[in-house]
């Protein structure tokens, strides 16, 4: 009996924790939204040349590791297809497994996980140091709209990055996917390349146009959020790593919900 008295208080508990995180994160968000109406008084150079230093570290530094990612990625799909179906009529089909498992699935989901491993960290320990070394006070002392200076021009750079990215890994791993299958198998390109033509839709450019906003927003809000927490040096490692695990969270949970909109 007192045992599960214990674990209804710790339910309560986690769950008021868990509401409590939801009310500031929300106050958070509102507030950004709030400081939209002071971006009149931001000089356009600022937010552009934070913009592009984040563009270039997000997007174009991780070129080499997506494309790798991406033609692995596209090498085991088709290893795994020409191994495991009929080799004679899989020109057939060949297409609509790329689709279904590289443009729909792996590509936004592998490549908002790159991002947030490589930027979302680096996003929320920035901040989080910014604010231990007083220079996001010394901003504040300017008059300058921190919330709005520091995650504005991120969740520019990170939304065009993350689409740029999501592209290109899409374009490797298939390309990279047929010259693998060359290896085991002889699909003339023209007939490889028509297949995927044909599989490609209207709503799989929709869905990856619509996870590279959503993910593009999400991750710099999630990870500045966390970043302005840390109330000391100590704390930084803390709040970097759950910037990195709950905005992982979420961008699984808002892949299944569109996935599952749009398809189901």
């Amino acid at each position: 009996m007192q045992g599960a008295k214990e674990a209804v208080r710790r339910f309560g508990e986690k769950t008021i924790n868990i509401w409590d995180g939801v009310k500031r994160f929300s106050q958070y968000v509102m507030s950004i939204f709030t400081s939209l109406r002071s971006i009149r008084y931001l000089k356009f150079r600022s937010i552009y040349m934070i913009a592009v230093n984040q563009t270039r570290f997000t997007g174009i530094d991780a070129l080499p590791l997506i494309m790798l990612i991406a033609l692995l990625f596209g090498a085991t799909v088709i290893i795994q297809a020409t191994k495991n179906f009929p080799k004679f009529g899989i020109e057939d089909f060949i297409g609509n497994l790329l689709v279904l498992i590289i443009a729909r699935e792996l590509g936004p989901l592998a490549t908002a996980m790159i991002v947030i491993s490589r930027s979302g960290s680096a996003i929320a320990a920035e901040i989080a140091t910014q604010r231990q070394n007083k220079e996001i006070l010394s901003l504040e002392l300017m008059g300058i709209d921190t919330k709005l200076f520091i995650v504005l021009p991120r969740i520019i750079a990170s939304t065009i990055a993350i689409f740029s990215l999501i592209a290109i890994f899409d374009l490797t791993a298939f390309f990279g996917g047929y010259l693998i299958s060359l290896t085991t198998v002889f699909i003339p390109i023209d007939i490889f390349f028509g297949s995927l033509l044909n599989a490609v839709s209207f709503v799989d450019i929709t869905i990856t146009i619509v996870k590279s906003i959503i993910y593009g927003i999400l991750i710099p809000l999630i990870c500045c959020y966390y970043g302005f927490m840390p109330r000391s040096k100590f704390e930084i490692p803390i709040y970097v790593s759950r910037a990195v695990v709950r905005t992982l969270l979420i961008i699984f949970v808002i892949n299944a919900f569109i996935s599952a909109l749009f398809y189901f």
